[in-house]
């Protein structure tokens, strides 16, 4: 099982140190890429889709996915004449569909009554990315549903044995929460409901990890993961909290590890 003590530098290709691409510090496993920042720990930009628009990319298209954290009820999903979903169930989520850069009108209908509208709205898609669209508690009206976009650019400084982390808190009700490692490391941190993290990269390998509460360090869920080499994943936190707590972790792969993007 990974922890900070059994990673030595002999884990790691030895690089140039004064080369850029490799702004690690080889004696530190857990790093935030591309642009290494000794204050904070995090990057330099606070743009987690930085450099999407900085190269010399002309791609003319992108992807969505839909997930459903909402509990306990099932949906339609319909985007412009685009069916998404049909009967999507709390914690599934549907393959992704290819879209032009544009705007689009979402359309969500309980498979229960499916000519009755709940929600209705308009998403911006960008060029050269992936989406998912979470299906999730309005903030300000638990009983009422929203869409959450949360977007994935490849980022290519990620090499090696290494692969790239974040997480996005879709618990309504939560107070900010932090994922950490066995070895107390803490991973990602102060995310309230509806917060995304930037990217961290980390040791490829298996973890036992703690979801917990930022403040009072109560634990909210334990669980194990197994991250591949050089792949991108995103910790969907998502279910019920309170005084009948039932919070899941949802790792789906982000598209960016096997769809063609620039």
């Amino acid at each position: 099982m990974n922890n900070l003590a059994s990673y030595t530098s002999n884990s790691y290709e030895t690089h140039n140190p004064y080369d850029s691409y490799y702004p690690y510090d080889p004696y530190d496993p857990y790093y935030t890429y591309p642009q290494w920042n000794q204050k904070n720990g995090y990057f330099d930009y606070g743009n987690p889709v930085y450099g999407q628009a900085t190269g010399s990319c002309y791609c003319k298209k992108s992807y969505l996915r839909i997930l459903n954290t909402y509990e306990d009820a099932d949906f339609n999903v319909q985007i412009n004449e685009i069916v998404m979903a049909e009967n999507l169930k709390t914690g599934q989520y549907t393959r992704y569909a290819q879209f032009s850069p544009g705007t689009y009108r979402v359309k969500i209908c309980g498979s229960a009554e499916p000519e009755k509208l709940i929600f209705e709205s308009v998403i911006a898609v960008d060029r050269n990315l992936t989406y998912t669209g979470v299906i999730a508690a309005d903030d300000e009206d638990s009983a009422d549903i929203c869409i959450l976009m949360i977007p994935e650019a490849k980022e290519n400084a990620i090499a090696g044995r290494m692969s790239a982390l974040r997480f996005t808190n879709i618990v309504y009700g939560t107070p900010d929460l932090e994922i950490v490692a066995s070895d107390g490391t803490v991973l990602l941190s102060s995310l309230g409901f509806g917060g995304v993290s930037c990217n961290l990269a980390i040791p490829s390998g298996r973890y036992d990890l703690t979801l917990r509460e930022k403040r009072s360090k109560n634990d909210v869920k334990a669980f194990k993961a197994d991250f591949a080499p050089r792949m991108h994943y995103t910790l969907f936190v998502t279910g019920k909290y309170g005084k009948e707590s039932d919070v899941k972790i949802i790792i789906p792969e982000d598209g960016v590890n096997y769809l063609e993007l620039c």
